[in-house]
């Protein structure tokens, strides 16, 4: 069974028997496997691919938390950049608003004040500020070429509304930026960093490890707004295409029946060698304007 496929079956069996969600439940398919390859490839005296640092205590260890939802802090000193990255994308997030986060901490808003307003119940036009405080709940890549660039999404932990926006992370990129045949960069997905914007590092795609976001192969959002306009417009008839039926072809030309050729006596002016009627534009000029003759 390819790799992938057996991912995502491990992560629905784990997704039915604890009943949680299912890109949790395949972040643990994923450290499974990567448990079961680093024991299988190593050598029986050398350590595996990683050694973590930190470990989960006993209660985080009955919710189900491994090693590697702890986030970068339970990595080594001489973790690899795509290692980074994914343990800034996996973290387990922390429900308790007063414990620390498990993300790294950078542009953390993790414990801070909700600053939802509500109305009182009395009407009296009164904003209330909400007590309550935000729970990070994740952390994805936001941009398509900016590594750096991630996304956050938090909740209040009182009046449960959401909140999301932008985190730089110039020392945590989610990919890296490499050369191609054609000139141009193609940025590279490191493994296990799932990108929103892209389905093929989504579970139910098959692919290799690394995913390439190429901007030749990826339209611009201008190219979708053409792509969308051109698909409900039809294309545009080209020199060879068959006519339109005839049944389209509403011109105002078929909207009166026709009256058939006009009588010959329609025509009631005269023949073109013969003088026509009289002008009826008066000789005289009835308002005379100076003229520089008449100048002094």
């Amino acid at each position: 069974m390819p790799k992938r496929n057996a991912a995502r079956k491990r992560a629905r069996e784990i997704q039915d028997t604890e009943g949680i969600g299912y890109h949790d439940a395949l972040n643990r398919a994923h450290a499974e496997a990567a448990a079961e390859t680093a024991t299988e490839e190593a050598p029986a005296s050398g350590p595996a691919a990683v050694t973590y640092v930190l470990q989960p205590t006993a209660a985080e260890a009955e919710q189900g938390i491994t090693a590697e939802e702890l986030g970068i802090r339970a990595l080594p000193a001489d973790a690899t950049p795509g290692q980074r990255a994914h343990a800034e994308a996996v973290w387990r997030p922390e429900a308790d608003p007063a414990r620390p986060c498990r993300c790294s901490g950078v542009e953390c808003r993790h414990g801070k004040r909700c600053t939802e307003g509500y109305a009182t119940e009395s009407g009296d036009g009164a904003d209330l500020q909400c007590t309550g405080r935000l729970i990070h709940a994740d952390r994805h890549p936001g941009s398509l070429w900016g590594v750096t660039t991630w996304w956050d999404t938090y909740q209040c932990g009182e009046c449960g509304e959401a909140f999301e926006g932008e985190a730089e992370l110039p020392a945590i990129p989610w990919g890296e930026n490499r050369p191609n045949s054609s000139g141009g960069s193609t940025t590279v997905v490191y493994d296990g960093v799932r990108h929103p914007n892209f389905p093929g590092i989504d579970a139910d795609e098959d692919g290799v490890d690394e995913f390439e976001l190429d901007p030749v192969h990826h339209p611009t959002p201008e190219d979708d707004w053409y792509d969308a306009y051109d698909e409900d417009e039809g294309p545009l008839a080209e020199e060879d295409q068959e006519d339109e039926p005839e049944h389209l072809d509403d011109g105002p030309e078929d909207d009166v029946e026709s009256i058939g050729e006009p009588p010959e006596d329609y025509d009631d002016w005269p023949d073109e060698n013969e003088p026509g009627p009289p002008s009826r534009v008066l000789i005289g000029d009835t308002d005379p304007q100076p003229t520089a003759t008449d100048w002094p």
